[in-house]
């Protein structure tokens, strides 16, 4: 018998020295993180100003109020002059956000894997979420109350937060758990929308950040299947949320209330937000954009790298007349 063989007979008496002799590989196929959809974001004025070198650390977006519509002119009489006296400007300051991962060369080497691409492909999902939820979170924020307003040339008052609506008429004091997102309360949006002169984006039409439970509500209202089965039944069939009532739906996790994020509560029930949406609502100012950094530094002889993700953003409410904020139960 070998030597070799021997060792074999050996480690078969015991477990432990049989799993040394058959060293553990890790499969070249790995498991990728597909959870990354920065979707809040495509929705905000996106402003990379303070990016450039000596640009500063604040950056101010100027608001120029509406003018009311033109008026009738005399031959003869001069025009006079229209006073901005409300133009404003918002102040967005970036800070800075990060993570960071520590791994030891030995794991990078023995690993067949791309260990640095599996690292990278986390930071991201990280950061991504930071963004979202920053943007999410604005359904409760207030705006510069000197920022003019688009519904003024109506004779509408200025807004500071955005509008917020109930199913059935309720408040955040009578919410019922019966009033789930429906055809209904989303028609109502639309219309409220609409009165504040909103337009839409340029695929023609308002975007709808809504959560999971919220639209699998929506689409068992028997409304909206009726208007499905006639109109577009296909999206019966596959699960497309796409366009309704003049609205982008898009799923996003992130809104306040949705599974997995802190719950929220409303007379004594669990609620979401879901935010319907026009152009320039929000903005982001970026002093650097999200960026994966690998730490040069040798640390310990080599034997450990480090890695991480960091960007510089602030996020801030710009017009809240161009957005609502629709409060519906939570349904799961």
């Amino acid at each position: 018998m070998l030597a070799s063989d021997r060792l074999i007979q050996k480690a078969l008496t015991q477990q432990t020295n049989l799993q040394a002799l058959i060293p553990q590989i890790w499969a070249s196929l790995m498991e990728l993180n597909l959870r990354r959809r920065a979707v809040l974001e495509q929705s905000l004025l996106v402003n990379s100003d303070l990016t450039v070198p000596n640009s500063g650390d604040k950056v101010y977006i100027p608001a120029l109020p509406d003018i009311v519509a033109a008026t009738a002119l005399t031959e003869g009489t001069p025009l006079s002059a229209v006073t901005l006296s409300n133009a404003a400007s918002v102040s967005l300051t970036p800070a800075e956000y990060g993570q960071m991962v520590s791994i030891t060369r030995k794991a990078l080497d023995r690993i067949k894997y791309d260990g640095m691409a599996a690292v990278v492909d986390r930071l991201a999902y990280s950061m991504s979420i930071a963004i979202e939820q920053k943007i999410a979170a604005l359904y409760n924020a207030t705006a510069n109350a000197a920022l003019p307003n688009s519904q003024v040339p109506f004779g509408g008052s200025t807004l500071t937060t955005i509008p917020s609506l109930y199913p059935n008429g309720h408040t955040s004091a009578n919410v019922a758990t019966t009033d789930v997102l429906s055809a209904s309360v989303l028609s109502t949006a639309v219309a409220k929308m609409q009165q504040y002169d909103n337009v839409p984006f340029p695929d023609g039409n308002y975007w709808l950040f809504t959560t999971p439970d919220a639209f699998q509500a929506l689409i068992m209202d028997a409304n909206i299947r009726q208007d499905l089965r006639y109109a577009a039944p296909e999206r019966l069939l596959n699960g497309d949320q796409g366009v309704l009532y003049g609205m982008r739906i898009i799923l996003s996790n992130y809104l306040p209330g949705a599974s997995g994020n802190a719950a929220l509560t409303e007379n004594s029930i669990s609620v979401t937000k879901s935010l319907l949406v026009a152009p320039r609502w929000a903005a982001v100012a970026y002093k650097r954009r999200p960026e994966v950094i690998i730490d040069p530094t040798l640390y310990d002889l080599g034997r450990y790298r480090q890695f991480g993700v960091l960007a510089d953003f602030d996020i801030q409410l710009l017009h809240p007349e161009r957005a609502v904020v629709v409060t519906t139960a939570k349904s799961f």
